[in-house]
């Protein structure tokens, strides 16, 4: 997949490849987000991304290599805009229609980090609970070839949720619990392995860690979410999120059910952790940070060591 771009009039998002492909298309996230699905295909390692204003049709639009041969392309369109079909005018170009298309598209500003929020310290103790007895799955998003998300100043969610997701296994590991981290260096995972790995450890809980991203002429969206897609992982999620938010001083963005994959096919508890916006102007310096970095991870064990003792 070469490129994602709007058309000079704004009612259509143009999907071109280096080669012929398929599709299917349906809405997703209780038709928050349109999803177009393409088989046997690759992101391109510079792929263009579409220049998104705030006068374009589209508010957001994520690209994600979903596995080895699988692209997935995720689009939220503007207030008042209406998706109307997938047209395919030739083998290696989509055309993605939109209905009240708003005025053209004009060359977004790069925004400019800002200093990170100032949260209140949180208390460093931290739970223990009985030695090895619970076992937990981190899940470090991306890897590899796959950077997940890029933010202001090129920065990269993979390079955010690893350090975190390291930090977060060696604070679990010292109160006593046992964690399997699905990668541990960096390189590529599909879905359905990571899944593998916490059903083969039969892991307590699973819990993903990644970064969010929008346009990046949004820097004024910052802010943590948290995705469930089961009760048990809806009573996770708001005992993480409440300690992710409560120690990092971040906007509350909510906690929110989707079907990712990794935490719909697990069959314990699990969650999709995003730590906050690489390209909002807040976020991105604090995720960028060493000691942003250190009181995310912080957070997240916390909650997770919370939730254990409530639950264990």
């Amino acid at each position: 997949m070469q490129s994602v771009e709007l058309s000079s009039n704004g009612q259509q998002l143009l999907i071109r490849a280096d080669q012929p492909i398929t599709y299917t298309s349906d809405w997703e996230r209780g038709r928050v987000f349109y999803r177009i699905t393409i088989p046997d295909a690759r992101l391109a390692e510079r792929v263009i991304g579409p220049q998104i204003s705030a006068n374009s049709s589209i508010q957001q639009v994520r690209l994600l290599q979903e596995d080895e041969r699988t692209v997935a392309i995720l689009v939220q369109p503007a207030a008042g805009v209406v998706i109307r079909d997938v047209i395919q005018p030739s083998d290696r170009l989509l055309a993605l229609e939109l209905r009240g298309a708003a005025q053209p598209p004009t060359t977004p500003t790069r925004p400019t980090p800002t200093t990170p929020p100032v949260a209140t310290p949180p208390s460093t103790s931290l739970p223990r609970v009985p030695s090895g007895r619970i076992v937990v799955v981190l899940d470090p998003g991306h890897g590899g070839g796959d950077p997940g998300a890029i933010g202001i100043g090129g920065l990269r969610e993979k390079d955010v949720v690893f350090p975190i997701t390291t930090q977060v296994a060696r604070l679990l590991e010292q109160q006593g619990v046992q964690v399997v981290m699905t990668r541990t260096d960096d390189r590529e995972i599909d879905l359905e392995p990571r899944v593998q790995i916490a059903e083969r450890a039969r892991a307590n809980l699973f819990v993903s860690i990644h970064a969010n991203a929008i346009s990046l002429d949004r820097p004024d969206v910052n802010g943590i979410e948290t995705y469930y897609a089961s009760e048990a992982g809806a009573r996770l999620g708001r005992v993480i999120h409440d300690s992710m938010v409560r120690n990092t001083g971040l906007n509350d963005r909510g906690l929110r059910s989707a079907r990712f994959y990794v935490i719909r096919n697990t069959s314990m508890p699990a969650v999709l952790l995003e730590t906050g916006f690489v390209t909002g102007s807040q976020d991105a310096a604090f995720l960028r940070s060493a000691q942003g970095q250190q009181q995310m991870a912080f957070a997240i064990a916390q909650g997770i060591l919370q939730y254990i003792q409530q639950n264990f």
